[in-house]
Formats: C-alpha cells, structure tokens, sequence
C-alpha cells in the first residue's frame, strides 16, 4: 500500500513538472529586430507585421528599423506594405530579420473604375453596376458577389467591403450615382484585412459632393 501510494505520488510530481516546463515553454518569449527596405535601401515605412497571421502593433521607424516580441512557437511572420506587397518568412528562432522588398508594385496593376455621371444613372443598384463596370469579380442572381482567384474560408465567399476607408457588412442601400470610384483587391494586397479579406476586398469611394 506504502509503495502505491510513493509510486502515485511520483507520477504526479512528474506530471506537475513536464506541465509547468510545457507550460513556461509555450510562453517563452522572444526578440526580433531588423530592417525593413527595398533593394536600393530606400526605408519602407508602410508596413503592418503579422504573427502566424495575427496582426501585430509593430511599427517601422525613421531610421527603417523594427522590433518584435513573439512566441517561441511562432512559425511564419509576414511583412505586409500597401505599397510593396508581402514578403513571408518561416521562423526558425532567427534573432535578426531583414524584409527586403524588390522594386515591384502591386498597386500598378490594380483595375480602379471610375464612375462617369453620365453612365452612374443607367444601373438600377450598386450590383449592376459592379457587374457591368468592375473586371474579376462575379455578381450572381442573388447579387452575392464572388472575386475571382480566391480562397474561402469558414464556409463564407462573400468580399470584405469596404466603403470610404470603414468597413461595411452590406452596400445594399449605396446607390450607383453616389459611387466615385470602385476597385478590387485579392491576394497579397488584402494581407491588412487579415482573415476578413481572404475573400477579396471590394473598396468603394463614395462622392464628396452630388
């Protein structure tokens, strides 16, 4: 009975050992540093840092330098630059990562459609309009609107939308002779939106003035 009861006592302490180590492990922080620029040194300061697709704080500052504290278990970490496009790099307890951005622009070869006030009058609603006017997107009966060359997620396909900067769950009651300008994003450049923009991102900008 004696030797039970030691034998049990045991497994325990063992047990309450491996789960404060496990535990002490999984919150095990770490220090990143490094630079953000692009191939010629230029400093790229419109950066927003994801952690295993979790938007982090992080800023980029004057002298093009960064800062990040994160999980010992952390496995990709991602720069995102509205102007640059994304660069993802696997962690693999690097102390010093350098994002170094080629001299491409995705924003280049963005399609934004403008509206003519002659034209905004022809279209019922806002979902004629985008099906008529707006390229690599697929309006359906319903009017769910479907951006091509993209993923869902959650079981959900419809875009993030996002009127005048603020995003919206329905642009039902915009009508098309408020729209100032319509375009589309998906892949890379909806890596700001996080898992919300995994369907494309629809951005619309409404007239100041009617």
């Amino acid at each position: 009975m004696k030797n039970s009861l030691k034998i049990t006592a045991l497994l325990f302490i063992i047990a309450s050992y491996s789960t404060m180590v496990f535990s002490q492990s999984k919150n095990k922080k770490n220090s990143i540093s490094g630079y953000v620029k692009d191939i010629n040194g230029t400093i790229i300061k419109d950066v927003v840092f994801f952690v295993d697709e979790v938007k982090t704080k992080t800023k980029v500052n004057s002298f093009g330098a960064y800062k990040l504290k994160i999980n010992a278990e952390t496995k990709k970490i991602k720069a995102f630059s509205f102007s640059r496009g994304v660069i993802e790099i696997d962690y693999e307890g690097q102390k010093k990562i350098d994002f170094i951005y080629n001299n491409y622009n995705p924003n280049k070869n963005r399609k934004v459609v403008k509206a003519r006030d002659n034209d905004t009058f022809e279209y019922k609603d806002i979902f004629e309009m985008i099906r008529a006017k707006v390229p690599g997107v697929r309006v359906q009966s319903d009017n769910t609107i479907l951006v091509r060359g993209t993923t869902s997620f959650r079981g959900s396909t419809s875009p993030l939308f996002i009127v005048n900067g603020s995003p919206v769950s329905s642009i039902d009651n915009i009508s098309p002779q408020f729209v100032d300008k319509i375009s589309v994003l998906k892949g890379p450049e909806t890596a700001i939106y996080g898992v919300r923009g995994s369907n494309g991102v629809i951005l619309i900008t409404l007239k100041k003035k009617i």
